[in-house]
């Protein structure tokens, strides 16, 4: 790898992104706005805007000036026309990100909707390098993802996994963001970055499965935010290890917490089975009843001590043990009889 000093590069860092599951405090406000004569009406210092959308009852836009900050989706319940329930999001538009400080952003969440987990927060790093210099010289080869090449040159590179699950968690792309702010026409918004001869992006998508992990305040600290990145980038990149902090990861083993029933039925859909079946085979052929062998040993739950009367076949088994028992002092009383006699007399008890 050449020298790079990462840190003398970086343009930006920080949230690009974020979809938040969540409910209204007061959603008859926007149920009384008219919308009867136009799609739009207006609330606090924003424009709103009314829109349909497949899969939701509605989308509203929320504009400031000629830009749209913020937008909600309300949702369907469940029904025949359609059959997958859907839920209320509110997402933050990249553009809220490039004019709003965070706090800004928190409190315009919080004042209108009760929040719940994360649907989606994207998270983006810009540096001041040509995009084919810091993937030929930087990245390492990968197997999975895709470039796109405009006049021989990169404009993105994806990299994603094969295995479908894992594409359910994250997502990377690295591409030309100068050339991205031109075609999208948002000179006015980004005049700072087209004084840059090169600007390239990272960014990390993280999706649902991973983002429900964390509480959508979480993903306003760019320490973790920080940690994140360097964690979901390292497979492809070494460079970022220059950043200080600890690399983080959002996947949770999920532990299972089985009931003894539940864990019974785990266990006879393994291979154990089969050899647990081929000992009681053995006992069986020999004559002996494998339950029995087990109520005899103690290796039998409750419940189903219960269920095939074991209490009684318990009481039984002892008996029969104390008969044996019996049957044995007595068939040694029987043949022994002359010696006990006369050890009776010889210590004096007859």
């Amino acid at each position: 790898m050449k020298n790079f000093n990462i840190e003398n590069r970086v343009h930006h860092f920080g949230l690009d992104h974020l979809e938040v599951f969540w409910t209204f405090k007061n959603e008859e406000v926007f149920d009384a706005l008219d919308f009867d004569n136009s799609n739009y009406s207006e609330l606090d210092e924003y424009k709103i805007t009314k829109n349909e959308v497949p899969k939701y009852k509605y989308k509203i836009i929320f504009t400031k000036g000629e830009y749209s900050l913020f937008a909600y989706y309300k949702w369907i319940p469940k029904s025949e026309k359609q059959p997958v329930g859907t839920r209320d999001y509110i997402t933050v538009y990249s553009t809220a990100f490039k004019l709003l400080e965070y706090e800004e952003i928190l409190w315009f969440l919080e004042w209108h909707m009760n929040l719940k987990h994360c649907r989606r927060f994207d998270i983006c790093m810009d540096l001041k390098i040509e995009i084919d210099e810091l993937l030929s010289d930087y990245f390492d080869s990968y197997k999975t993802g895709r470039d796109y090449r405009k006049s021989w040159k990169t404009e993105t590179r994806y990299y994603w996994e094969m295995m479908n699950s894992k594409n359910k968690r994250q997502l990377i792309r690295v591409y030309n963001k100068i050339t991205d702010i031109l075609v999208k026409k948002k000179i006015a918004l980004y005049q700072d970055y087209l004084v840059e001869d090169n600007i390239t992006r990272i960014e990390l998508e993280i999706r649902p499965e991973l983002a429900k992990v964390r509480n959508y305040r979480d993903v306003f600290d760019n320490a973790l935010l920080i940690g994140i990145f360097k964690n979901y980038l390292y497979k492809y990149s070494k460079v970022f290890e220059q950043i200080q902090g600890e690399r983080i990861t959002l996947f949770n083993a999920k532990k299972i917490k089985l009931n003894a029933e539940d864990y019974q039925s785990l266990y006879y859909k393994t291979q154990k089975k089969a050899m647990f079946v081929a000992y009681a085979r053995t006992a069986y052929n020999l004559w002996f009843c494998p339950v029995r062998v087990l109520i005899a040993e103690g290796y039998i739950q409750e419940k189903t001590k219960d269920l095939l009367w074991v209490r009684i076949l318990e009481d039984i088994i002892r008996k029969e043990i104390d008969a044996r028992i019996q049957a044995r002092e007595n068939d040694y009383i029987k043949n022994n009889i002359d010696e006990i006699l006369g050890n009776y007399y010889k210590y004096g008890k007859l």
